[in-house]
């Protein structure tokens, strides 16, 4: 047999209480219809029943609010160990490893930045200390001028800078800094970009939607804002301006024949 629940206990013990009060009561009233069979010891009887029943009734709700106090710590007690177990998935054992390695990748960002502005630099003053003629930038050619061409490989200064020529343009250094704020960016705006493309997807979603509203049922794609008409109109190949146009001449029949 189930326990009872608290409310089970409290209806019964309320029950109970009812019964002893319906009793007295009847017998009080047969008292005053002057009913000659009840006797003071009925009476009597039936208000230590109806005071034991009020005791009882006291008593289970005592015991009702401990089950209630009991469930609530049960849930509560369940609550810190999924708390514990949730907890427990990822450590932060595991978020320092993650901090170290990503310390690492960055250094090897650094490194790489630094050992290609050193290559650039070496090769610049090779060339420079060659017979290499330098190649100074020309000034910002005018519309209508041909772009000046540039040589494949070279050196030369700018605003008394030295420069690499390289590919037919200036191959400037790389500024560390700037590169591993790049790198550290790259998971957000990964999930931007993830964001950027469920975005999309739900509004070629909602213009479906939209769209098919407009089939099915004219009145209700009426009563949509403009912002979501004209994208389902778009994609059924309707321009807006004829829509509008002839929705104005059906308001205005319908005007007339109201």
């Amino acid at each position: 047999m189930s326990e009872q629940t608290p409310e089970e206990i409290e209806a019964e013990a309320s029950a109970d209480v009812q019964r002893a009060d319906e009793a007295l009561a009847a017998l009080e009233q047969r008292v005053l219809d002057d009913d000659q069979d009840v006797t003071p010891q009925e009476i009597e009887t039936a208000r230590s029943a109806r005071h034991f029943a009020g005791l009882r009734q006291r008593a289970a709700q005592k015991k009702a609010e401990k089950l209630r106090q009991a469930a609530l710590d049960a849930k509560r007690e369940q609550a810190f160990a999924d708390a514990r177990e949730i907890l427990a998935e990822v450590d932060d054992d595991e978020v320092k490893a993650a901090v170290e390695a990503a310390g690492e990748a960055m250094a090897k960002v650094r490194a790489a930045v630094r050992a290609r502005n050193d290559a650039h630099d070496r090769a610049r003053a090779r060339l420079e200390a060659s017979v290499v003629e330098a190649v100074a930038p020309e000034p910002v050619s005018y519309r209508g001028q041909p772009s000046p061409t540039y040589p494949d490989l070279g050196y030369g200064w700018s605003n008394g800078r030295p420069i690499l020529w390289l590919d037919g343009g200036v191959a400037p250094r790389l500024d560390e800094g700037a590169e591993m704020d790049k790198a550290r960016k790259m998971p957000a705006d990964r999930d931007a970009a993830e964001e950027q493309v469920r975005q999309q997807a739900a509004a070629v979603r909602l213009i479906e939607q939209d769209s098919a509203l407009y089939r099915e049922d004219r009145a209700a794609f009426e009563a949509l804002p403009a912002t979501r008409r004209k994208p389902a109109l778009d994609a059924l190949g309707i321009e807006w301006q004829q829509y509008l146009d002839r929705r104005e001449r059906d308001l205005m029949s319908d005007a007339r024949t109201a």
